[in-house]
């Protein structure tokens, strides 16, 4: 008794495939396997690539962020210099006393440099403005006339700012050893951290205090 398989008969009885059919079914074992292809392996790639692109423009954005920042703060540094530098200016200009030994001093010394006798000083008393007091005072000097122009040069060009108000000049002594004597007002200012008051802030303390008054 025979048990095998008879395969050519299997064959003959299954009908045959024509070359078109053959066609058919390599291209569409063809897109079978592309299609498998993209699921599998091509569409992960395109995911990781744009998941990689994404994390790239956060990143980015995150550089780009602390570069503006890093540029900021370098530039808010240059402005806090330049603003200290301003202030210190101010301050050499505007002292915030009236400091008069350094400012007899500094008098006095360019009176040697031009030869110009500064023999009398009198302060005044602080006036408050704004943010800044006029501190008035009064010398007494003498010199010949070029020199004494010297001398208010000089003081033209202190670091500390004085003004002069007026000044008078009177001839001592015959030609040709003639002095000039002369008195001058003049003021400088003073910095104030305290605002002076105001007549509205005096008109707000008295309605404030009357408005805390307890009504009997």
């Amino acid at each position: 008794m025979k048990t095998g398989i008879n395969f050519s008969g299997i064959g003959k009885k299954l009908p045959k495939i024509t070359k078109t059919q053959r066609l058919i079914l390599v291209i569409c074992l063809n897109i079978i396997v592309f299609v498998l292809l993209f699921i599998f392996v091509i569409n992960p790639v395109i995911e990781a690539k744009k998941k990689l692109a994404n994390e790239y423009q956060l990143v980015k954005r995150d550089l780009d962020e602390m570069i503006r920042i890093k540029n900021n703060m370098d530039k808010s540094r240059a402005e806090y210099t330049r603003t200290q530098e301003a202030l210190q200016e101010l301050l050499r200009q505007l002292p915030e006393t009236k400091d008069i030994p350094n400012l007899l001093r500094n008098m006095s010394s360019v009176g040697t440099e031009t030869q110009v006798k500064v023999s009398y000083f009198e302060p005044g008393t602080v006036q408050n403005k704004d943010f800044y007091g006029e501190f008035p005072f009064k010398i007494r000097y003498s010199g010949t006339f070029h020199n004494i122009g010297y001398f208010f040069d000089g003081i033209r060009r202190m670091e500390r700012l004085i003004e002069i108000t007026n000044f008078s000049l009177v001839a001592k002594g015959a030609a040709p050893k003639v002095t000039l004597e002369g008195e001058c007002s003049a003021k400088s200012y003073v910095y104030l951290k305290e605002q002076p008051k105001t007549d509205k802030d005096d008109k707000k303390n008295v309605k404030k205090n009357k408005d805390s008054t307890p009504k009997k």
